[in-house]
């Protein structure tokens, strides 16, 4: 494989959801992310983490597909801190939750999914 054409990593995610403004409410409301900038009336990128290596491209005017939970799909894992303070305020907040509880991945590493308002399947990784 030529170096040209090697992944180097992740730039960021995208988010296609049917109401931007409910979802931007949940990106960066409930889960803290800060908008760097609009992309259009019904999109936005939102830095992530301490230098914004990375981010999260969301879109809205897109149409709802509903899933049945084991359908196949992408999906993408947000590091925070703490797995169990993520999954207690997400489940304060009425999120809908995929485990009953944080799940033990070894080495002091807990996990967790839950579905954002517009369906999507996002994942949590963090210590205890």
């Amino acid at each position: 494989m030529s170096e040209k054409s090697e992944i180097l990593g992740l730039a960021f995610v995208s988010v296609y959801t049917d109401d931007f403004e409910k979802s931007y409410k949940f990106y960066h409301e409930v889960l803290g992310l800060q908008k760097e900038f609009d992309m259009g009336n019904q999109a936005c990128f939102f830095g992530i983490g301490p230098e914004n290596h990375t981010g999260l491209y969301l879109q809205g005017g897109n149409e709802r597909i509903e899933f049945k939970a084991d359908s196949m799909r992408a999906a993408f894992v947000l590091s925070v801190h703490s797995a169990f303070k993520m999954y207690e305020k997400l489940v304060a907040l009425d999120i809908k939750m995929m485990q009953e509880e944080p799940i033990d991945m070894g080495q002091g590493d807990f996990w967790f999914q839950c579905y954002d308002p517009c369906g999507n399947i996002l994942e949590f990784l963090g210590g205890k």
